[in-house]
């Protein structure tokens, strides 16, 4: 009696016997011309998500950060493309196992069903994330752990892949062909995320000058310094606060019904030992300076104090020393002044602040918030960009002098470094800049 036996199945029986310690009870001889397929399938699909597809969405969220929400919908689109992917090419690999009698027991399958298990909870990470994110405006906890747990899932991935050609026995050009692309991949993805680690990225550059533009610096040009306003400007004004600029300067010592001054988080923890931010003393006597003025205005400004307070930060837990606003002669919370409390950087989160601004006089067309207090790089910019966005057409400025923060040292920074950085991303944003003296 003569056999025949098609290549397909002869590159199965090939593979099974590869694998030494399989029973050959176990195996489904029935359906092992359709392991080079499913194999085939397998490969491509998880090459293509762990190779391609999962960390160039990681790569491009960073490279287009100054792109805002397109970045993260992109990050997000091309995530769950990779995602489906990696279930998809999970299925075809646990076909092949079943029907070799491999699930179990090596390296690649268990290492691979490992990696792809703890991916799946991957998207609800980034949600929970996310959500911290645009709530604080700053990197916490839950960012370092969706980003480092996806680093490392995927470049456990990445390394999987070479485990599961050498299980397959591929020719020496597939292993050679695959290590030069993974390896590339791999090499970009960790200088990408090492230099935004290190550097923190590239910043928002300024808007290329256009005749808008050119118009707003026509407008700013035939402005003149009045010495009776409370603060001297010597910002340059984006477009959209221009009319606004003008309007102040033309206020002169009358002041504005509408001028709100917003004092964020001058607590004691902050400013006074056994940790103060840098300069803290003159930062607080700029500070005086400006309430002093701001209320001595015709009309007086309208004072509203920030409070920022943790349950779990033992400096910021509510009702204790280090918790309480500073106050000195100078600088001291009056009867008529409000309180708002929150719990996040932006200090329109979940607050009572709108409620305090937007009061029965309150015209948004009108409005000037004047903003001033720490930490300028955690609240005071975070509060000002959600001012922006849910006041467009007020005029929102900064006061000179009268913030801080603390060194940031992982970026080898000084406080007033920090602060003049900020300061500048806020002046491209159309914040002004006002000066205490």
């Amino acid at each position: 009696m003569s056999y025949s036996i098609s290549t397909g199945v002869f590159f199965s029986f090939v593979l099974a016997s590869l694998f030494s310690n399989a029973s050959a009870g176990d195996i489904i001889f029935a359906d092992l011309p359709l392991v080079p397929n499913y194999a085939k399938a397998h490969g491509i699909l998880m090459g293509l998500a762990f190779v391609v597809v999962l960390p160039g969405g990681a790569i491009l969220v960073r490279l287009l950060s100054s792109k805002g929400k397109t970045a993260v919908w992109l990050h997000i689109g091309l995530q769950l493309v990779g995602w489906v992917l990696m279930i998809s090419g999970l299925a075809m690999g646990a076909k092949v196992g079943k029907i070799l009698d491999r699930l179990e027991n090596n390296a690649h399958t268990i290492l691979g069903t490992v990696v792809v298990a703890l991916l799946l909870f991957q998207p609800l990470f980034g949600f929970f994330h996310h959500r911290r994110f645009m709530a604080t405006q700053k990197r916490g906890k839950l960012t370092l752990f969706h980003v480092w747990y996806g680093r490392i899932l995927i470049l456990l991935g990445i390394l999987n892949g070479g485990f599961g050609l050498k299980l397959a026995a591929n020719s020496s050009g597939g292993n050679i062909a695959y290590g030069v692309v993974a390896g590339v991949v791999g090499a970009t993805y960790v200088a990408v995320l090492v230099h935004f680690e290190v550097t923190g990225g590239s910043k928002t550059s300024s808007t290329t000058q256009n005749v808008a533009m050119e118009e707003a610096s026509k407008s700013l040009a035939i402005l003149r310094r009045d010495k009776d306003i409370p603060y001297y400007n010597d910002a340059t004004f984006g477009v959209r606060k221009v009319l606004a600029a003008e309007m102040q300067c033309k206020m002169g010592s009358e002041g504005s019904p509408n001028r709100i001054l917003l004092v964020i988080d001058v607590q004691r923890c902050i400013m006074y030992p056994p940790n103060p931010i840098p300069g803290s003393a003159e930062v607080l006597h700029n500070l005086e300076t400006a309430l002093a003025r701001e209320r001595a205005a015709s009309p007086p400004t309208k004072v509203i104090w920030i409070r920022h307070g943790e349950e779990d930060d033992p400096e910021f837990t509510p009702n204790t020393p280090s918790w309480e606003i500073v106050q000195t002669e100078s600088f001291r919370i009056q009867d008529n002044e409000a309180i708002v409390d929150k719990t996040t950087p932006d200090g329109f989160y979940k607050t009572s602040l709108a409620s305090h601004i937007e009061t029965d006089t309150f015209d948004p067309q009108t409005l000037q918030l004047v903003v001033m207090g720490v930490q300028s790089d955690f609240c005071v910019q975070a509060t000002i960009r959600s001012a922006i966005a849910r006041y467009p057409s007020a005029r929102v400025s900064l006061v000179h002098g009268a913030h801080g923060t603390y060194d940031n040292e992982k970026r080898g920074k000084s406080a007033e470094e920090v602060s003049e950085q900020i300061e500048r991303e806020l002046k491209d944003e159309g914040v002004v800049i006002e000066y205490v003296n």
